[in-house]
């Protein structure tokens, strides 16, 4: 357990989650997750209330307090792999989430810096067979020799914010929505890129409407963290919307999560996936 340096009562906040669990029984909040950057080192820490981004949090508020090593998050660059150019405003740079840090630590240390690496592979794939509805690659951003972040075109908003703003569950959403919009002929371009990924022997294991974003009128799949070859383990899903009892990385898992999408997006049919 880490003490940081507290000559500064102020923290960069990088991410915050409020956690739920068992307690007694009953599954309640526990804490709140955070994730900070303090005199230029990286912590993760735990609050007992509930705080919101503008917050400003001291550091006499957090317990549990870990440092965050730079190559549990960071892994090390080789020349197999794309380096990109330093970003443009019209450059998104996906950056390693470390608000699992504390869970992962003493089993896994390295497993975040791993899951970077492997997205960064998946990548490297998808840039020599490119897809006009899956999201452009543009290499790894490296400082000294190890990526510190991926590089991806910047795109408008996912089909999450345009149709349920509010973020609201599943269920909710859809009996709440006021427009219906007809969506067909641009998931039809989500299925031609999910099929493409198919072709290459890759699952994305992870199609919701978060990980689906506007390029103008059209939709281009983002998010290759969970992305595994056909028939291996599965790489994790989005709560609400994947089949939990599937275990392995199959075709029909993006088949279905894309049917479960258009069921959202309809009025009428029943959902297939449990919560």
């Amino acid at each position: 357990m880490a003490t940081p340096p507290l000559d500064n009562p102020q923290l960069a906040i990088l991410e915050m989650n409020e956690t739920f669990e068992d307690i007694n029984g009953s599954f309640g909040f526990a804490g709140t997750s955070v994730v900070y950057r303090m005199n230029g080192e990286l912590y993760h820490g735990m609050l007992k209330a509930r705080y919101y981004p503008s917050t400003i949090v001291n550091s006499a508020d957090l317990a549990n307090i870990i440092q965050i090593p730079s190559l549990a998050y960071s892994p090390l660059y080789t020349t197999e792999l794309t380096r990109a150019q330093d970003p443009s405003k019209d450059t998104h740079v996906k950056r390693p989430r470390l608000i699992s840090y504390d869970r992962i630590y003493k089993s896994h240390p390295n497993a975040i810096a791993e899951s970077i690496l492997a997205e960064a592979k998946v990548c490297e794939l998808l840039l020599q067979y490119p897809h006009s509805n899956i999201a452009i690659y543009h290499g790894c951003q490296v400082s000294g020799d190890r990526i510190r972040g991926l590089c991806f075109t910047k795109y408008s908003h996912t089909l999450m914010k345009e149709v349920n703003s509010g973020a609201l569950m599943k269920r909710q959403a859809r009996s709440m929505r006021k427009t219906s919009k007809d969506y067909s002929s641009v998931l039809a371009g989500v299925e031609s890129g999910i099929r493409h990924l198919h072709s290459l022997g890759l699952v994305h294991n992870d199609i919701n409407p978060s990980s689906i974003m506007f390029d103008g009128d059209e939709l281009v799949i983002i998010d290759f963290g969970s992305c595994r070859s056909i028939g291996e383990s599965r790489g994790g899903g989005t709560y609400e919307w994947y089949d939990e009892k599937v275990q392995l990385s199959l075709p029909e898992n993006d088949l279905n999560a894309l049917e479960e999408i258009r069921i959202w997006l309809g009025d009428d049919l029943p959902f297939q996936f449990e919560t």
